[in-house]
């Protein structure tokens, strides 16, 4: 009896041994640097000519936070008619996600956000070390090393 109670316990603990190291890996695999770069056409709002092209640059953070992962965001641009540079897109119409914890579901592979007020998903492609927003796989976020 007192066997049995002993290989009842040594197996609980190999199972809870192995669960932890899945989530640790799916933890760690998850968190870095994931980038996206696009161009665009700027037209005058007024005239609808060409004005020039601009340079997107969107990041996501994933890294540790929590109970799950901090995921925050930031846009760059870059147009190709002025001298002013990269400049931030925070107070942009397409300004950045707003930075949130999130929590990983291994069944649809994503992080979803723990806070009501912001209904973002990410899905993670670990294999292929990219990332998306939503539901949609049509505009990859390539992890950077």
């Amino acid at each position: 009896m007192t066997l049995r109670l002993i290989l009842i316990c040594a197996g609980a603990l190999g199972v809870v041994s192995c669960s932890t190291k899945e989530s640790k890996h799916n933890f760690d695999s998850a968190t870095g640097v994931y980038v996206r770069e696009y161009s665009l056409d700027v037209t005058n709002p007024e005239t609808g000519q060409k004005i020039g092209m601009r340079q997107v640059r969107d990041s996501i953070f994933v890294k540790p936070g929590g109970d799950g992962y901090q995921v925050s965001n930031s846009k760059w641009r870059m147009n190709d008619y002025d001298n002013e540079g990269w400049v931030s897109m925070a107070h942009a119409d397409d300004r950045p996600l707003p930075t949130f914890i999130a929590s990983y579901d291994a069944h649809t592979r994503s992080l979803n956000s723990n806070n009501p007020n912001v209904s973002q998903t990410i899905v993670l492609d670990a294999k292929n070390e990219k990332l998306y927003k939503g539901a949609q796989n049509d505009k990859p976020y390539i992890k950077v090393r």
